[in-house]
């Protein structure tokens, strides 16, 4: 295959290239958009230019030509190149005065040319190896370039330092184009669409529309936007989505941008579907579930399933052992009953080997993470997470999701968070205590007033169906939540409240509250409410309780309209 790529020889892009297709014969080009009409023309299979970098962002020249030929070509891959700028010279460094290389390398290297060449003027050249095959013709003693220290040996300038980059971990993107002709890349599963949204001018709303139609009405996530002049005064527009082409709601969503915004004179072009590529390379692309068969394992499963992850799932129903799924997975979350948690833990810990990460799913905290602390070995990372909702949750969105943090908790652990944060959840942190703490009071306090209250109600109203015509919404509320505890797993609801130490305390702490307000009330001492309703008012304060009031308000709105309350 041939391959045309941003010249001259010895250019990151070249060296990208080579990484990418080592077979190719790679063909150099003076500009980007000479590399990809070159393609156009046929002298290629495919072009290879710089697309974005990690510090200095998309690369403008790039996008303009994808733009300018956007009914020839489509962007079919994507190669991430971690680069490393150096800068070369013929003269002294007191002699430099002009730094040479491509505008977005010399973005890259803004902290460095300003500490050492401040008083240097930087010029914009086609490419960085431009730069130094330039500087090797006109032995220029006064001029420096920054590039590839690669091109700088092939064309014997010598280097004066390396590594100069701004980021420590400087990686830039790469695209392969195709011609549109060659059709579109098959989807992979973890796919991207370019699209560009083109107005003649300026025009009041297009992006609240796009959006509209992307986020609200096909639920497709948008990954980038980057805005490039048009030559006129105003904008285009580059947008990325998560989907392929060939994913029915993807194409939908493109179809109604076409139909919605070519009524306003918007240009609509699809850039290409491909491979998502971050900057970053992922760490975990697999996700095994220990005790992935239950109601809550299987939501977790469709969940990670929807994100793009592959998923293992080890239970009491599978041919799939322990072993298997941990050793194929690059993150393990054990997701069983409370009382299972720990031996569970105990027996797949060990299994577990350095890069990996182990996490539990349990509502309580502090046993299921000492536990993989003591059995997981070093270079496992260790987190504790708790989604604080059951498998009927629609989506994440709004949910809450706790997580642990240990000592052991690094990068991979990061990205597992951040799957959740990416998805909608309302993530918060705390450690094994404060969780427990928290637990025993939206858990074990919240499950025994209900039971409570199913008591009292069973003793005073034999007749359920009498409850509803004297309901208010307070009374409604109470009464849904009390409907769903009783409506718990038995099992579970037996765990929750044995296996955290803090339950019984503030179980019996509720309890002596509720017989001082209640000999309050025997004895006629009104005041004795008053100053409790004060007090505990005061401690929680204005914003907490607005924010309740609003709440609601919002399902009495709910109930008016529907059957079902959520609470």
């Amino acid at each position: 295959m041939r391959v045309t790529y941003l010249g001259p020889e010895g250019s990151f892009s070249e060296e990208a290239a080579r990484a990418f297709r080592p077979d190719a014969t790679l063909l150099p080009c003076a500009s980007i958009a000479g590399t990809l009409t070159a393609l156009i023309d046929g002298q290629a299979e495919r072009a290879f230019v710089p697309l974005d970098n990690i510090k200095a962002g998309p690369v403008g020249e790039t996008l303009d030509a994808l733009f300018a030929l956007r009914d020839e070509i489509l962007i079919c891959d994507i190669q991430v190149q971690r680069v490393r700028h150096a800068v070369g010279a013929l003269g002294q460094r007191h002699e430099i005065q002009t730094i040479r290389s491509h505008a977005t390398t010399l973005a890259q290297c803004t902290d460095y040319l300003s500490r050492h060449f401040p008083n240097a003027l930087r010029e914009s050249l086609p490419s960085s190896s431009r730069a130094v095959s330039d500087l090797a013709q006109s032995r220029d003693e006064h001029v420096a370039v920054v590039g590839n220290p690669n091109a700088m040996t092939r064309y014997s300038v010598p280097i004066l330092d390396r590594d100069i980059g701004d980021a420590s971990d400087n990686t830039t993107r790469f695209a392969l184009i195709s011609r549109r002709a060659d059709g579109t890349r098959v989807p992979s599963g973890r796919d991207v669409t370019t699209i560009v949204l083109s107005p003649p001018a300026d025009r009041t709303g297009v992006l609240l529309d796009a959006l509209t139609i992307v986020s609200g009405r096909h639920q497709i996530n948008l990954s980038a936007m980057h805005s490039r002049p048009n030559g006129r005064g105003g904008l285009r527009f580059f947008v990325d989505i998560e989907g392929h082409m060939d994913d029915d709601e993807v194409h939908a969503c493109v179809a109604e941008l076409t139909s919605r915004l070519t009524g306003d004179r918007v240009d609509v072009a699809v850039l290409g579907s491909y491979p998502r590529r971050a900057f970053v390379t992922p760490c975990i692309r697999t996700i095994g579930i220990i005790g992935g068969t239950g109601a809550m394992g299987r939501w977790l499963h469709e969940f990670f399933s929807s994100a793009g992850y592959d998923v293992l799932v080890s239970g009491r129903d599978t041919d799939l052992t322990y072993d298997e799924c941990i050793a194929h997975a690059n993150a393990v979350v054990v997701n069983v009953p409370i009382q299972h948690t720990r031996a569970v833990i105990e027996k797949v810990a060990p299994l577990m080997a350095s890069g990996q990460v182990l996490v539990d799913n349990t509502s309580i905290k502090r046993d299921a993470v000492k536990a993989m602390l003591e059995h997981a070995p070093e270079g496992v990372e260790v987190l504790g997470m708790h989604t604080v909702f059951g498998p009927a949750a629609a989506g994440l969105k709004g949910q809450n999701v706790i997580f642990t943090r240990t000592d052991r908790a690094g990068r991979r652990s990061a990205e597992f968070e951040n799957i959740f944060y990416k998805h909608g959840a309302q993530v918060t942190y705390a450690d094994s205590d404060a969780h427990d703490r928290q637990m025993a009071l939206h858990q074990n306090l919240e499950h025994f007033t209900k039971l409570v209250l199913a008591e009292v109600i069973t003793q005073t109203v034999p007749d359920a169906d009498a409850l509803e015509p004297f309901s208010s919404p307070n009374s409604r509320a109470s009464l849904a939540t009390m409907g769903r505890v009783l409506h718990m797993d038995l099992e579970l609801l037996g765990q929750i409240q044995s296996h955290n130490q803090y339950g019984a305390a503030v179980i019996r702490q509720y309890a002596d509250v509720v017989e001082r307000l209640a000999c309050a009330v025997e004895q006629g001492d009104l005041a004795a409410l008053q100053r409790s309703v004060e007090k505990s008012a005061g401690q929680l304060g204005h914003r907490f309780l607005s924010d309740m009031l609003a709440r609601s308000k919002r399902l009495d709105q709910v109930a008016a309209t529907s059957d079902n309350i959520e609470v």
